[in-house]
C-alpha cells in the first residue's frame, strides 16, 4: 500500500509540476532575481505541495487563478521557495502551524 500512494504521489507532484510549468511568468514583475525562476517551474515537488497546503489554508475567491503561481520564486539550484508575492489575494487567519512556516529559505513575502 506504500508503494501505490508513493507511486501516487510522485505522480500528482509531476503533474502540478507539468502544470504549474505551463504558466508563464508575467512580464510586469516589478522584482527580479537572477538566481530564481518565478513560477513553480524551478519548486521541488515538496515545495510545490507545502505551497497548495499554504493557498489551502485560506479563501482564495479573491485571487486570479489564472495568475497567482506566477507570485513564486524559487531558488534554481535549490528548488525551494524565496518570494511570494500574492498581491492580497488570500483571506483569512494565519495559524500558528501553517505550512508557511515550511518555507525556510523564504525570504521576501508579500500577501
Amino acid at each position: 500500500m506504500t508503494t501505490i500512494m508513493s507511486e501516487f504521489r510522485m505522480r500528482l507532484h509531476f503533474l502540478l509540476l507539468l502544470l504549474f510549468s505551463c504558466v508563464s511568468p508575467s512580464s510586469t514583475t516589478p522584482y527580479s532575481f537572477e538566481s530564481h525562476v518565478v513560477g513553480l517551474v524551478a519548486c521541488r515537488p515538496h515545495q510545490i505541495q507545502a505551497f497548495t497546503e499554504f493557498k489551502n489554508e485560506f479563501d482564495t475567491r479573491g485571487c486570479n487563478h489564472s495568475d497567482y503561481s506566477n507570485g513564486v520564486s524559487c531558488d534554481k539550484s535549490t528548488g525551494a521557495v524565496t518570494v511570494l508575492r500574492l498581491r492580497a489575494c488570500l483571506s483569512g487567519t494565519l495559524r500558528p502551524n501553517s505550512s508557511l512556516f515550511g518555507f525556510h529559505q523564504l525570504h521576501y513575502l508579500t500577501l
